[in-house]
């Protein structure tokens, strides 16, 4: 990497200025002030002189304040009223903006090294030179519940008796989607900017809200779009589940497990030197061919063709054929991460199965205590990381606690769309597919890492290949495969190739 192309980050000599957009009637919001400060970032050679601002933007309900969305904002000093505006949101459900800002797309990002391992010791925040500012102003959002993002509390007559516990509306998939749209029109009319040209990034979960955002947009929320940056997504939630009974999880997973086994040299049917798009090629191969007839099948194929198929699936992926058989070739993720390096107690992240961690307790046979007992370690990371920038460098001042994941929101999380229990899941497809049809100047760039078993990128190619959308509407839509996991930006090259990606995507507008 060329020195030149190092973001720098420069002090400005501006005086800190506080902002509060707050309902002045609302108790909740009195201690809450924001902060916006002028900082000059570099990208390549150009000098970028930019308002951060983090504050809170009241949500309605019914005309009354009914929450208050914390948001990050950074706006390049710029006379364009046609330099464009990207927003971003990670997923959860229960997810702040932390992982996009900090570790993705912001100037500053916590410090990981080559290949997306946390540096030892770092707290402090670092220069980003793969940042995205050098082609679009930023905004962070944290959804209610998560970050400094709250529900309002209810007065009540009796001042000494606490209202009334109630389900937070905003945890619900319709009112979610909702409250992201009212949040972008009272910020884009806040900022004179209904003029520039509009995308909307999303991770994870956050994906699943820009599949389904790119028809309700302009459908009803009256925003224009140009693109879309769909990260990591989840695009039907039947694809999470761990049913001995549907076939599309386990086909979707079993390319990703190759690809990790080859990663580590535990891949026994190909040679250790094959290149990693060849035996992803293979795999895909495999796992709609003879993998998904078995699946589909049971024990009406023959218990040799079967058991056969199986032992080639245990080759592939690195396990125990006995394992695999027993199994059905159903291998959970949490199975699969704690058994493929179980014989060096070592366990392989979920996010990203190139790397691992030391298995606390290998003599015990529960596989879901162990992996939780290695998960979310670079929480606290982030967690500094938001402390340091927004409260010390940016002058954020509130009570609050900033919540990088709600656990409690993702227990919560319900499907206000559904008419019958029994017969509905939520999906994303069928909104993707009717949107990028009907916007014609919309493009995407759907983009995964190729050893995250969470949101594995076959489930997106497949459904890309099954949408039935025409060939013009098809191809405004690019996907892209990148080294690492689900945070595939944590590694600093896939970081750059992204931004170049996305660069790219949000220049062919121009």
């Amino acid at each position: 990497m060329l020195a030149d192309e190092m973001a720098t980050t420069k002090r400005s000599r501006e005086t800190l200025t506080m902002s509060d957009n707050n309902d002045k009637n609302s108790d909740d919001s009195q201690a809450n002030k924001g902060g916006k400060k002028t900082f000059t970032f570099t990208s390549g050679s150009t000098e970028l002189v930019t308002e951060v601002v983090a504050d809170w933007m009241p949500l309605h309900i019914d005309e009354k304040p009914a929450a208050d969305m914390f948001y990050t904002a950074y706006l390049v000093k710029d006379d364009s009223e046609q330099r464009p505006i990207t927003f971003c949101i990670n997923g959860g459900p229960g997810g702040s903006s932390v992982f996009l800002q900090f570790g993705c797309a912001g100037p500053r990002i916590v410090a990981y090294d080559e290949e997306g391992h946390e540096a030892a010791g770092a707290k402090s925040l670092v220069d980003n030179p793969s940042h995205w500012l050098g082609f679009t102003d930023l905004v962070f959002i944290d959804a209610i519940g998560t970050g400094y993002s709250r529900l309002r509390t209810e007065k009540t007559a009796d001042p000494d008796k606490p209202a009334e516990k109630k389900d937070n509306p905003y945890w619900a998939v319709k009112k979610d989607l909702a409250s992201i749209a009212e949040f972008m029109r009272k910020f884009l009319t806040a900022h004179n900017r209904w003029q520039s040209p509009l995308f909307f990034a999303g991770e994870s979960y956050g994906g699943y809200r820009a599949a389904r955002l790119v028809k309700l947009f302009s459908k009803e929320f009256q925003l224009v779009v140009n693109g879309l940056v769909v990260i990591s997504p989840i695009w039907q939630f039947r694809d999470a589940s761990d049913s001995d009974y549907s076939t599309s999880q386990w086909v979707n997973q079993l390319p990703v497990y190759v690809g990790i086994a080859h990663k580590h040299a535990l891949c026994r049917h190909t040679e250790a030197g094959t290149p990693m798009s060849d035996v992803l090629e293979a795999a895909e191969k495999f796992a709609i061919s003879d993998y998904a007839r078995a699946l589909v099948a049971g024990t009406m194929m023959d218990d040799g063709e079967r058991h056969a198929i199986f032992t080639r699936v245990a080759d592939m992926i690195g396990l125990e054929a006995s394992f695999v058989i027993e199994s059905e070739g159903r291998i959970t993720f949490v199975d699969f991460a704690r058994l493929l390096k179980k014989q060096d107690h070592r366990i392989t992240d979920l996010y990203d199965g190139s790397l691992t961690s030391g298995d606390a307790f290998p003599n015990r046979t529960n596989n879901e205590a162990a992996i939780n007992e290695a998960l979310f370690n670079t929480m606290n990371l982030y967690a500094a990381a938001i402390y340091q920038w927004q409260r010390s460098e940016l002058g954020v001042s509130t009570d609050l606690e900033y919540t990088v994941l709600n656990h409690e929101a993702h227990k919560a999380w319900k499907n206000d769309e559904k008419e019958f229990d029994l017969f509905q899941l939520a999906e994303s497809m069928d909104d993707f597919r009717a949107g990028v049809t009907t916007n014609t100047a919309m493009k995407v760039l759907v983009v995964h890492g190729q050893y995250d078993t969470v949101t594995p990128y076959f489930a997106s190619k497949r459904l890309m290949h099954q949408s039935r959308m025409t060939a013009e509407a098809r191809g405004r839509v690019t996907e892209k495969l990148y080294e690492g996991g689900h945070m595939f930006y944590s590694w600093h090259e896939q970081r750059r190739l992204f931004s170049e990606d996305v660069r790219e995507l949000i220049e062919s507008f121009d």
